[in-house]
């Protein structure tokens, strides 16, 4: 078992959650210079970089421990906006790899407007105008 900052990392390295945990663990290490603060801190600083929109402590403790297999859009993104990092930093490289997965998690980012404008330019495009 590894321990890290209070972390007890139980899964094992092929597990999908151990993947995420040790990703996230590298992004926080490097963001704090490598004095990563408590779960309740990091959410703190994720709302305020997020205009207020979080994730919980307790879910970023159950991604650091590798008890969480994948995560949702939201926090995908939300976790992308604090750390700079693209979305696909936050997905395992064989579904990175996949161009629908990789697009529909930029599309994630986008509000309702740029969405409609993507649809509309895709139907153009798909009716050969």
């Amino acid at each position: 078992m590894d321990v890290t900052r209070g972390w007890h990392v139980a899964k094992t390295d092929d597990h999908p959650g151990a993947w995420l945990g040790a990703t996230i663990r590298g992004f926080l290490n490097e963001r704090y210079g490598g004095k990563v603060p408590g779960v309740r801190r990091i959410s703190a600083d994720i709302k305020a970089a997020c205009d207020g929109e979080t994730i919980s402590h307790g879910h970023i403790h159950n991604i650091l421990a590798g008890e969480a297999d994948n995560l949702t859009d939201r926090t995908r993104t939300l976790l992308a906006r604090f750390f700079g990092k693209p979305i696909t930093a936050f997905l395992p490289e064989e579904e990175s790899d996949d161009t629908v997965r990789a697009l529909a998690a930029r599309f994630a980012t986008l509000d309702d407007k740029q969405v409609a404008a993507i649809k509309q330019a895709i139907e153009i495009v798909t009716r050969g105008q």
